[in-house]
């Protein structure tokens, strides 16, 4: 995967979880796609050693 796919993946996952907040449980959702995004910076960190987890999670919305 190149740079241009993290940072497309990453825009998508920020995109969901911030299309959840005029919901009324919406830490219910925003921990799903949390954790989905997590899950996804876990798999592409084993895939390329030089991928930057914490740059990622950033970029898609996830509170450190």
């Amino acid at each position: 995967m190149t740079r241009k796919d993290y940072v497309l993946i990453a825009a998508a996952l920020r995109e969901a979880r911030s299309s959840f907040a005029a919901m009324p449980n919406i830490t219910v959702y925003t921990n799903g796609v949390d954790n989905a995004a997590t899950r996804v910076a876990d798999a592409l960190s084993r895939d390329n050693p030089r991928f930057n987890r914490e740059r990622f999670l950033k970029a898609s919305g996830v509170q450190s």
